[in-house]
């Protein structure tokens, strides 16, 4: 298709106004570009984020545009592209976010309650933005991430560290997990992806089937449409080896879910675009309980997601703002022994503006206003407004020291809390040397505030938020054989909430909980030759619960932390093969503060292999769990041990 020059002008304009990335695949948007601003170390490729300035003679090409959150000047971040998530055919992002080296709360295979943990935090403390709009539930502070389509998903960014330096989120105390859905392509576009996985269960040879078809193109000059869909079917019964030192089968833990997602895009003038988008999730999950249960609970899922943007990218050359409406619906029914069932709409409206005319200043501003309604058989009928007012100012001194300053401004109900940050960033020739200090605040989730006043347990309305700051220091070593960035941080984190036994004996929970944590974080990416590929990453953490008034527990370390996290990957892209090695090291973790018990370290080794013979055929094959090892990511959770999976890609 051929593109008037002003048209071609309009498109370049918003690439480099919108800092968006050079994506490599079939012809993507490719731009000369002059860097002002140094990037911090990533596990991808480092021009994709860097703040921007027009080049002299641009080269253009395009069937694809993206935007991805700027880039930041002290944040430790890890980027991977929609080729690196495609390659590993995972079947949802937690297999991902384990081949990758996160650590993971999972209590079970496919499409059953998963959860990243950063830095030893986990739940609400880990904020997961999409295409600009926090998505963590109201009710329970988690987010459910199988209801993305891995088919959808153009980036992912995980931002480690409290109070990002973006201003379209909500913060975050643990970390903050970016993730950047597919948009527009030139031309019309068909996929299809079909695959089974088998866990050699000798009864049900073939467990799990999936199913992805997509398709993307172009309605008119200027409006673009993509839409996606993925079905799953899983039995998930998996040998393990149960607490009597015998074979067994996970029994009662089928997943049967489907997704659906639709985005209609439009241009308008100077770049200016408007987005319109929903997304669909549907589930029937059986809920097999610990090892020892002998119940069974069926959990029913369905989830929601209406959006609208705008962006105006230039407004006199030296201004972008951006506006999103949403509406979250969550429902989930349990049929158990008792039946509860909860309703959680959130609106959502937020707006934020760039700031970027001069060579040595920035200014990044926004504001997030949420309405959540609860209906819920445990919490009953509440409304919750919350909302964040957060600023950015970025200050860019000489070539080498540049500044950011971070400030928020943030309410949930009753509580309020400011939250500063200050970083400070040195650039050498072959180093970056990163220091920022920052105060974490977390408010409680609905289900503290309210859960219901039962013979067991009550909510607590009274609960103030948990606070507590934080540093860090990173050195990002780059123009050498092999870049790698080392980094050392530190938290001191109070009026933790903890649900504990009141004087009526009863259930609930009290701002009680105080905790120490040191860590240090290594990551290096080395590419040979052109065709092999060596990214790893290893964590130390240590931690001490502070808690004085409880003495059975003080100086313990915190449950379900591991004190070490290691992950090595080696890729082969050849010819006509490409080849990915995953090894995944989780050190020991106790499952209670007393700290008397703990799970033993695991080794995870995957593999995948992707042959292209054709050029819209791909047929591949995921091994996972290779060495069969026995481990369980939670007490009393065993999780699946060998798989293989084979599936065939089609794109037209």
């Amino acid at each position: 298709m051929k593109l008037s020059s002003q048209k071609a002008g309009i498109i370049f304009l918003s690439a480099f106004l919108f800092s968006t990335s050079a994506v490599s695949q079939n012809n993507d948007v490719s731009i000369n570009r002059n860097i002002r601003q140094p990037q911090a170390f990533s596990s991808s490729d480092d021009t994709q984020d860097e703040t921007t300035e027009p080049s002299e003679n641009p080269t253009f090409s395009l069937p694809h545009l993206y935007t991805y959150i700027n880039s930041g000047i002290v944040e430790q971040r890890q980027s991977y592209t929609r080729e690196e998530i495609e390659r590993t055919n995972a079947e949802s992002i937690t297999s991902f976010f384990q081949a990758a080296g996160i650590q993971i709360l999972s209590y079970g295979a496919y499409g059953l309650e998963s959860k990243p943990s950063v830095r030893g935090f986990t739940d609400e403390t880990v904020r997961v933005v999409i295409d600009g709009i926090c998505v963590n539930n109201a009710q329970y502070g988690t987010f459910d991430f199988s209801t993305i389509n891995t088919a959808d998903i153009e980036k992912i960014e995980i931002v480690k560290g409290g109070f990002t330096e973006q201003v379209s989120d909500e913060g975050a105390v643990g970390g903050a997990i970016y993730i950047t859905t597919k948009k527009q392509t030139l031309g019309h576009h068909f996929s299809a992806d079909s695959s089974v996985k088998s866990f050699f269960n000798k009864n049900s040879p073939f467990d799990t089937f999936c199913q992805k078809f997509g398709y993307s193109g172009q309605l008119s000059e200027n409006t673009f449409l993509k839409t996606n869909i993925k079905g799953t079917a899983a039995q998930n019964k998996y040998p393990f080896i149960n607490y009597k030192n015998k074979t067994s089968v996970r029994e009662h833990s089928s997943v049967y879910d489907g997704n659906s997602d639709i985005k209609l895009s439009h241009f308008f003038g100077n770049g200016n675009n408007w987005n319109i988008g929903n997304s669909t999730y549907a589930a029937r999950k059986e809920i097999p309980g610990p090892e020892t249960s002998l119940t069974t609970g069926i959990q029913k899922d369905f989830d929601n997601k209406l959006s609208f943007n705008v962006s105006f990218p230039s407004i006199n050359q030296s201004l972008k703002l951006d506006g999103n409406a949403a509406w979250l619906s969550n429902t989930r029914f349990y049929e158990e022994q008792t039946e509860s069932r909860h309703y959680v709409n959130s609106f959502i409206l937020s707006s934020a503006a760039d700031f970027y005319k001069h060579e040595r200043f920035q200014q990044a501003a926004g504001i997030t206003l949420n309405v959540t309604h609860l209906n819920s058989t445990d919490d009953g009928i509440h409304t919750l407004f919350s909302g964040t007012f957060k600023e950015t100012s970025r200050f860019f001194l000489n070539d080498i020291f540049s500044v950011t300053v971070p400030l928020s401004i943030k309410f949930s109900g009753k509580n309020i809390a400011f939250i500063p940050k200050l970083g400070i960033r040195a650039s050498f020739k072959y180093a970056d040397i990163m220091l920022n200090g920052y105060r974490m605040v977390q408010f409680p989730n609905m289900d503290d505030l309210y859960w219901g006043d039962s013979s067991y347990a009550c909510g607590n309305p009274d609960l103030t938020p948990e606070y507590g700051w934080g540093a860090e220091c990173t050195v990002n070593a780059h123009n050498i054989f092999i870049p790698f960035s080392i980094c050392i941080f530190t938290n001191y984190y109070t009026n933790k909430i903890q649900w504990s036994s009141n004087s009526s004996g009863k259930w609930t929970p009290q701002n009680v909980a105080s905790a120490f944590y040191l860590g240090i974080d290594v990551s290096f990416e080395k590419t040979f030759f052109s065709v092999l590929t060596v990214k790893g990453n290893v964590e130390y953490l240590h931690n001490q619960l502070l808690d004085k008034s409880n003495k059975l527990t003080y100086g313990n370390r915190i449950m379900w932390t591991p004190d070490f996290v290691g992950s090595l990957i080696v890729s082969l892209n050849a010819k006509y093969v490409f080849i990915s090695v995953e090894s995944n090291y989780m050190g020991k973790k106790y499952i209670s503060n007393l700290n008397t018990s703990y799970t033993d370290p695991y080794f995870l080794l995957n593999s995948s292999m992707e042959f292209q013979f054709w050029e819209h055929i791909k047929p591949y094959i995921r091994i996972e769990n290779i060495l069969d090892a026995d481990y369980e990511a939670v007490p009393d959770y065993p999780m699946p041990g060998i798989s293989a999976s084979a599936g065939i890609k089609c794109t037209f």
